[in-house]
């Protein structure tokens, strides 16, 4: 049985890697022969099969074909309808990583026990579900890790990297910017800031539109008329973004789906540059954004390593190493180093402390000193930033007479305006009648290592309590009944 195991569930890409006997860690290949998997399912409409990877990419109608599922998680609404089924995003995950285990313990042994990888930014919803994905796969999460931590492990091991760290997190669907402080085998986390719909498969959407200009302009119609089509041609944009890492100008041959001619892509690295300096801007508005957060400056910031396959993006290295006024660090595997540092974080003895990525609160009515009014507002029970695990408690007071349930609704964000936070859950308390206000009650939050949130009120007046965890509603969300159901169902399919 393969003991340390650790899996990259990425937007674009997943990996898979273990610790060999002499501790080192390694990418363990799919039966394709490919380090790492295409994070894309294929649904066949004449076998009862499941294509995961590359040959699910490759071919097939895109309507049956899912990609990027990650970029969903956190949505409780949304699925996949495939021949009249609705597929949850977890249910896709667990398709892809019932891919990795079933082909890789091949190679290692049985898996059972894994460290799983999320972006930093990741909320509740998306945790749970990622989780619930890997239940269904028939493994058991021993602990989600950030990326920027799984990655920031492997550098400090691998390549002594130490003292204040910021980990530029650049991958297919994701772009994280985490600080950290790594002294010796133990790592503390700063600050994470993060954008959940910015990466590279966002760049190739770019130069899509490149090659959609370039031939509208040599033959005057339009380059695709189907999703298939489109699906085409932003492939041969991203092979030519990965060669113009390597090349200052690339061409390209392309022609439509109707016959409308042939017409020859120019692309230059300037150009691209250009295209893609706005996106570029943003991702150092939150390098900027976790400086503040962390209450550093440049100067404070010992190294800067790259992580994922997006960094290798000259331009990147050049706009960072402009910024901090020294070259970033990188690896050859910067793809595959947060899957590789995670299954070091499986058996690691570092000391490694995580902290909120998001603050936790409730809505109350707060009163306003110097206007003399109350309003409803955004009360913070745990801060951004705070050490996990972790158990904060608040006191507050009923605002009507006669008052007979105690509502909480459990808020995710740090604005005190209800409109630029989310409300994550809700609980309800029942308390005896006839109570006057201003009655106190307590709101306990406690954050776990996997970053998941529970709530207990407690009215002190009667000594009544209610303690849940944050649960979701929606079509996308599988109850505990469900999941249990469907995992029997996912295990019994054909996955290749």
């Amino acid at each position: 049985m393969a003991e340390y195991v650790g899996i990259d569930l990425g937007t674009t890409l997943s990996g898979l890697a273990y610790l060999k006997n002499d501790g080192a860690p390694e990418i363990v290949p799919n039966a394709d022969g490919e380090r790492l998997t295409p994070s894309v399912v294929y649904f066949d409409a004449h076998e009862d099969v499941k294509l995961v990877g590359s040959a699910a990419r490759d071919g097939g109608d895109p309507d049956r074909t899912i990609f990027q599922i990650k970029r969903h998680m956190d949505d409780p609404e949304y699925t996949v309808q495939i021949d009249g089924k609705p597929w949850t995003p977890a249910e896709i995950s667990a398709l892809i990583l019932s891919k990795l285990k079933r082909e890789c313990s091949r190679i290692i042994g049985d898996i059972d026990e894994v460290v799983i990888t999320v972006p930093a930014n990741f909320n509740e919803l998306a945790r749970k579900s990622t989780i619930a994905a890997a239940e269904m796969a028939g493994m058991k999460v021993k602990r989600l890790v950030n990326e920027p931590t799984a990655a920031a492990v492997y550098y400090a091991q691998t390549q002594n990297v130490q003292g204040r760290i910021l980990v530029y997190d650049m991958g297919g669907g994701t772009l994280d910017v985490t600080i950290l402080e790594v002294k010796g085998d133990k790592i503390r986390i700063l600050t994470s800031e993060g954008a959940r719909h910015l990466g590279g498969s966002n760049l190739d959407d770019m130069l899509l539109s490149a090659y959609e200009s370039q031939y509208r302009e040599q033959t005057g119609a339009a380059l695709y008329s189907d999703e298939r089509h489109r699906r085409r041609v932003l492939q041969a944009a991203e092979d030519a973004k990965k060669m113009l890492s390597k090349l200052q100008r690339v061409n390209d041959t392309v022609a439509n789906d109707t016959n409308s001619g042939i017409a020859r892509i120019d692309l230059s690295r300037e150009g691209f540059e250009k295209t893609i300096r706005r996106m570029l801007t943003r991702t150092i508005m939150l390098v900027e954004q976790a400086l503040d957060s962390a209450n550093l400056k440049v100067g404070d910031i010992d190294a800067v390593v790259l992580v994922g396959g997006s960094t290798r993006i000259p331009k990147v290295k050049q706009m960072l190493e402009k910024f901090f006024g020294k070259p970033p660090k990188t690896c050859g595997n910067v793809d595959e180093c947060v899957a590789l540092g995670a299954a070091l974080f499986a058996k690691s003895s570092a000391k490694i402390q995580e902290v909120c990525n998001a603050s936790y609160g409730t809505l109350a009515m707060v009163y306003n000193a110097a206007t003399k009014e109350e309003k409803l507002a955004n009360s913070v029970v745990i801060p951004k930033g705070s050490d996990i695990p972790c158990s904060r408690t608040q006191t507050y007071q009923t605002s009507e007479d006669n008052e007979r349930m105690i509502e909480v609704d459990i808020t995710q964000g740090e604005d005190e305006d209800p409109k630029f936070i989310d409300v994550i859950g809700r609980l309800t308390l029942e308390v005896p009648p006839n109570r006057p206000k201003g009655c106190e009650v307590e709101v306990t939050f406690s954050y776990d290592e996997n970053q998941r949130v529970r709530a207990l009120v407690v009215d002190k007046q009667s000594g009544r309590s209610r303690e849940v965890a944050v649960s979701y509603r929606g079509a996308g969300v599988l109850s505990d009944e469900e999941l249990k159901r469907r995992s029997h169902h996912l295990r019994a399919m054909r996955i290749e």
